[in-house]
């Protein structure tokens, strides 16, 4: 972790603060590992905020430059990919907006769709578990790594699990110090 930008405005927190996560595979058990940082001061830049994500495997990779709408996808078996989202189209067509299409608006209107449906009694919230919105219960791993990230922090460091109901389970159900 990093301090002293928000510490020096009063704000007791960390600047920045740099993960390394093993994950376990839950079908073979191999191992892989993932470097999460996430900041809360930059200066001032381009875009509001830097927000990347890669990822190499075994047989490809994924890098994604949210900020600059990028999106990359090379596999072994298949030819090298840019594949853009189109977050929002910015120019007119025929003089009339035209972004209704676009990932930037179709987020939005996907969760209103769901708050609609769920107040008129045609849907229940867990219906959009799916991934088809964003949900407390499709957020619970993010939460997990956070939540694992900060009680590290607190223990000088130390290595937390996130436990899990059984070796299948997906659903975090809490955090602990690691045995070894």
């Amino acid at each position: 972790a990093s301090s002293g930008v928000a510490k020096a405005r009063g704000i007791d927190t960390e600047d920045s603060i740099t993960l390394t996560v093993q994950w376990q595979n839950l079908n073979d058990k191999t191992l892989g590992c993932a470097l999460y940082t996430s900041s809360w001061v930059a200066p001032k830049s381009d875009v509001h905020s830097q927000q990347r994500f890669f990822y190499m495997g075994s047989r490809g990779e994924i890098n994604v430059d949210q900020a600059h709408r990028g999106c990359t996808v090379a596999m072994d078996d298949a030819n090298f990919a840019s594949v853009n989202p189109l977050f929002m189209k910015y120019t007119p067509t025929n003089g009339m907006f035209a972004g209704q299409a676009s990932y930037g608006v179709k987020s939005f209107e996907n969760f209103i769709d769901a708050c609609r449906n769920v107040n008129a009694g045609k849907a229940k919230p867990e219906d959009y578990d799916d991934g088809s919105i964003a949900t407390v219960h499709t957020t619970m791993q993010g939460t997990a790594i956070l939540e694992a990230g900060r009680k590290s922090l607190d223990a000088d460091g130390m290595p937390m699990d996130i436990v899990y109901e059984s070796d299948t389970s997906e659903e975090p159900v809490g955090v602990k110090p690691h045995e070894f």
